[in-house]
């Protein structure tokens, strides 16, 4: 059964950054010098979060994809501290080869767009308003984990509870990524920037940065379990 959950983290993870990395980049190269809009950057990120969920649910029976989610799931005793780890282990990994997917994309049909950190990483429209940029990542990774966790409590089919949370990403990601980039899952930044850090150019991985996608839904995810766990 363990082995059966991390097998499905790993596929869930690679599959939702592969989705979305690689479609931005195509999306990118269309619309290039053009920029894209909130909403159809929301609606590919929530698509990519669906189609996965939807997959490693009916077969795995798992699909966080987030170190922040696994996290909470074991401080509210849902899943044990040593799956918990596995799961994290088996997420990078996932997101690394994620990037690897997006770089072989890229080099080999898309090299004439010009790289960008985008491409890998979040940017957030203004680097310097730490402020601001942490009550985004904080709030909206402080959703995502109460509406985990109040789906415990929720008496309907799975599909479901995977489509609102799909929903309610693609709404979230809406709003913030103009903001923040919206990572509001450490792996889904850290790992990719890391990965554009070493295979590229690291003066150009804004690493300064790297505090606010990783230490913003950290603290979201503490405050929505406490929030939880109180209702």
């Amino acid at each position: 059964m363990v082995v059966k959950l991390l097998v499905g983290e790993f596929i869930g993870t690679y599959l939702m950054l592969s989705l979305g990395l690689v479609t931005s980049v195509v999306i990118n190269y269309f619309l290039f010098p053009k920029s894209q809009n909130r909403f159809l950057t929301g609606f590919y990120w929530g698509m990519s979060i669906f189609l996965p969920s939807l997959l490693t649910t009916f077969f795995f029976g798992t699909a966080s994809f987030n170190p922040v989610v696994s996290l909470t799931q074991a401080i509210d005793h849902q899943i044990h501290w040593s799956l918990m780890l596995g799961e994290v282990i088996n997420q990078i990994v996932g997101a690394w080869l994620a990037s690897l997917t997006v770089k072989w994309i890229w080099s080999k049909w898309l090299e004439s767009l010009p790289l960008n950190l985008n491409f890998y990483a979040t940017v957030p429209r203004d680097v310097n308003n730490w402020r601001r940029n942490f009550t985004w990542e904080i709030l909206g990774t402080f959703l995502i984990v109460v509406n985990t966790q109040m789906q415990n409590d929720i008496s309907v089919a799975w599909w479901v509870k995977t489509l609102f949370s799909s929903l309610l990403m693609m709404t979230i990601i809406s709003i913030v990524a103009p903001i923040t980039g919206a990572a509001f899952n450490p792996t889904r930044d850290l790992v990719p920037r890391f990965f554009f850090s070493r295979t590229y150019d690291k003066r150009l991985s804004q690493w300064k940065y790297a505090i606010v996608p990783f230490l913003g839904p950290v603290i979201g995810g503490i405050l929505g379990i406490i929030f939880s766990l109180f209702i």
